[in-house]
């Protein structure tokens, strides 16, 4: 039976993609896995002198503090899952991970961005649709659901 892939970095939108995953896993059956990605920004940034060992190592421990507050949550509501903890670029650690594991959906939470904020930086959902073999969830949170019209 194939599993499911959440990936979490503990934002409201990744909450909102949590709790939309509940009703889904609990009827899909198969192992759960939550994904916490440290983001590559970061190892450039100590690589480039701008940030520390000391600095990589406590949003390292962040992130993993972000990932087992995930794990607790599912284990809340009676769901058992697996966490992963990567450090890269987000798309390119869910899509590896979501092939390794062979998963038949992942979950990813979204929030509405202004133009800037769109050119700036790609949406990791509509990078994740060119990379991913499997269903992919986008969930919103209902404010942004609101705001799409």
């Amino acid at each position: 039976m194939k599993g499911t892939l959440l990936a979490y970095d503990g934002s409201e939108c990744g909450r909102v993609a949590l709790r939309s995953a509940l009703p889904i896993v609990t009827h899909q059956g198969g192992p759960i896995h939550l994904l916490a990605v440290v983001p590559v920004q970061s190892q450039l940034a100590m690589a480039e002198s701008f940030y520390t060992a000391e600095l990589f190592e406590a949003e390292e421990n962040r992130i993993r503090a972000v990932l087992n507050e995930g794990v607790a949550f599912l284990d809340q509501h009676g769901l058992q899952a697996e966490g992963h903890l990567e450090v890269g670029e987000p798309v390119s650690r869910i899509s590896a991970l979501a092939e390794a594991l062979d998963v038949a959906l992942v979950v990813v939470g979204h929030r509405r961005r202004g133009p800037l904020a769109r050119w700036w930086q790609a949406s990791v959902g509509a990078s994740l649709l060119d990379h991913l073999h499997c269903n992919l969830l986008v969930a919103m949170s209902a404010e942004d659901e609101a705001n799409s019209d």
